[in-house]
């Protein structure tokens, strides 16, 4: 059914033609799910506004172009209309957060597509702490582990110290204190890995020494998996240096890989993770391969959906997250496996510089 529509003054903003009275475009976009907003920035009009966008903007008088493009536009919008390009941006109204995309049909014409994403913000809130919650808990089992080897050590270089103190040279007292000092970095070295887990901070991207931050990751997660008989290989090449990422955020998107790889090797008889580094066009590409389990290709196709999972035990948020983490630090993940032979994880994260001799610091 299409109604005539008292609409012979204006123009249509599909075929930029008067509009005759009769239009089928607009009964189609009437009454979908998605708002929508034409914004005619030459006659400073509404154009078009369907149903679904009047009731998000209730308190607004419909097709009020003013108040309209004051609340999507803060910013102005006298040059947005000479953009070919779409933009993306949310903003929060009346308590809800909504999500809208621009698009520019002509140097004239603007339409707006707007969604109510305030849901799908909270089930992100939701994802992210419960994941933070799981990894909190195995990083706290790996450092239980990890922090007591140096603490006994310490404790011992210092006894014997203690004891013999007056019998031994200059010499060898410097050899105990130094043994005391490498043990208690060490410790603050796993210390400070806990602070990085705080993924609500704004990232803090630096350049890091990619070979001296997996030599410090690796033996937070070896010990589990030395008791569990899986070998861990590390294949370097010489010409990764640094990389431009948040080393908490590596440090969290590694640990999910790991874990994840852990996992799969179950039921291996001779359970391996090789992990290779190269770098090539600006970027260094980091591979995490294990001989586990696999997945089909179903479970391929489901890996970065939200809540899905094949795991008894699973939330199915630990990739998901992953690919965010990644893409705020402009990396990217892709993940390829057969069932019953293993998985290979493709980590791609930007080529950094040495920073040594700057005031950046990538601790």
């Amino acid at each position: 059914m299409n109604a005539p529509l008292n609409t012979s003054d204006r123009h249509c903003p599909f075929s930029k033609e008067l509009c005759h009275g009769i239009c089928i475009y607009a009964n189609i976009l009437e009454n979908i799910s998605l708002g929508l907003i034409a914004f005619d920035t030459k006659e400073k009009t509404v154009v078009f506004q369907n149903k679904t966008a009047i009731d998000m903007f209730e308190t607004i008088t419909p097709k009020n172009y003013k108040a309209l493009s004051a609340i999507l536009f803060p910013e102005g919008m006298e040059d947005i209309h000479i953009e070919n390009t779409s933009s993306q941006k949310t903003l929060r109204y009346e308590g809800r957060l909504l999500g809208y995309s621009v698009y520019t049909v002509s140097n004239r014409y603007l339409w707006i597509f707007i969604s109510d994403i305030t849901e799908k913000a909270r089930l992100e809130v939701i994802a992210e702490a419960a994941n933070m919650m799981n990894n909190i808990g195995y990083i706290f089992f790996g450092i239980r582990h990890e922090i007591g080897n140096p603490l006994n050590s310490l404790k011992m270089a210092l006894s014997v110290l203690h004891k013999n103190i007056n019998q031994y040279s200059s010499e060898n007292i410097l050899k105990f204190l130094d043994r005391a000092l490498n043990e208690i970095s060490r410790i603050e070295y796993l210390l400070k890995s806990l602070k990085s887990f705080n993924m609500f901070e704004r990232l803090h991207i630096c350049n890091i020494d990619l070979p001296s931050f997996m030599e410090k990751f690796l033996p937070l997660v070896k010990n589990d998996f030395e008791k569990k008989n899986i070998k861990i290989k590390t294949i370097f090449s010489p010409d990764v240096k640094y990389a431009r990422v948040d080393p908490r955020i590596l440090q969290q998107v590694m640990l999910n890989i790991m874990i994840n790889a852990y996992d799969a090797l179950n039921d291996s008889k001779r359970p391996e993770i090789v992990i290779t580094m190269k770098r090539k066009g600006g970027l260094i590409w980091i591979n995490i391969m294990d001989n586990g389990c696999g997945m089909t290709w179903e479970q391929q196709g489901n890996l970065f959906r939200p809540f899905y999972t094949s795991k008894p035990q699973g939330t199915g948020l630990g990739l998901t997250l992953t690919k965010k983490m990644l893409a705020q630090m402009n990396g990217n993940i892709a993940i390829s496996s057969v069932k019953n032979k293993g998985a290979t994880v493709k980590i791609s994260i930007p080529e950094g510089r040495d920073n040594s001799s700057s005031k950046e610091n990538p601790a």
